[in-house]
């Protein structure tokens, strides 16, 4: 499942059930209703929903390739919305949070032998950086010619993914806040051990990196693994 070319946007959705809501009924509702729902529209490309493998909330993260950011909340997805099920309507009301993002793709980096069976990525590690604006320019130069060419060298790596953020919206709170952050990365691997290798370790411990940083103001680190991949209507 490699996202059409013309996958400009993404839909970046955290959520935490809460003590509201059953697990069981979430899983039901989210793999039956919801999810298939939103794969009805257009410019909607995929969906798959990940499970936090790190200890921390949200525990539930989707990804939606899309056409471009404001697909994300234009009047198609407003109309599945609105025609949702009371089910839906009541259970988007009853989470304890529910944190939708769009973002516009800035940059992406595939791994050459990349095939079909390579996505929806097994694991997902997601890093958004806020970076004072004197020193974005430095911050994006050295992501995409350090960085990523470095993370690119960590066993199971399969791409990374840049994006900033277009639209955010929050409904519930959690307790720590969640920082949202203007740029995201998204990592792809095949394998769970991908910060334990000394590629891993390589890639946060040089000069550049270090200089950067300091410009670095706020951070939002996650990992996950994939929960389930939903498929759009023939």
């Amino acid at each position: 499942m490699v996202p059409p070319s013309e996958a400009k946007g993404l839909s970046f959705v955290l959520l935490e059930p809460g003590n509201l809501v059953s697990e069981a009924e979430y899983h039901d509702w989210y793999d039956s209703e919801h999810a298939p729902a939103r794969l009805t529209i257009p410019t909607f490309y995929n969906a798959a929903r990940y499970k936090a493998v790190d200890g921390q909330k949200p525990s539930y993260l989707t990804l939606y390739d899309i056409s471009e950011p404001s697909v994300a909340d234009g009047p198609e997805y407003q109309a599945v919305k609105d025609k949702g099920s009371e089910r839906d309507k009541r259970l988007l009301s009853t989470v304890q949070y529910l944190n939708r993002r769009s973002y516009s793709s800035i940059y992406t980096y595939t791994r050459p032998t990349v095939s079909d069976s390579d996505f929806p990525p097994q694991y997902v590690w997601s890093v958004g950086l806020e970076v004072k604006p004197e020193g974005e320019a430095e911050f994006n130069k050295w992501y995409e010619e350090e960085h990523i060419p470095m993370i690119s060298k960590i066993p199971g790596w399969t791409r990374s993914r840049r994006f900033a953020l277009a639209n955010n919206m929050v409904r519930g709170s959690l307790e720590p806040d969640i920082m949202i952050c203007k740029y995201l990365a998204v990592h792809d691997f095949t394998r769970d051990d991908y910060l334990e290798s000394p590629e891993a370790k390589a890639a946060i411990s040089t000069p550049w990196r270090d200089e950067v940083v300091k410009g670095v103001v706020g951070r939002e680190m996650r990992r996950f693994e994939l929960f389930k991949e939903y498929k759009r209507p023939e």
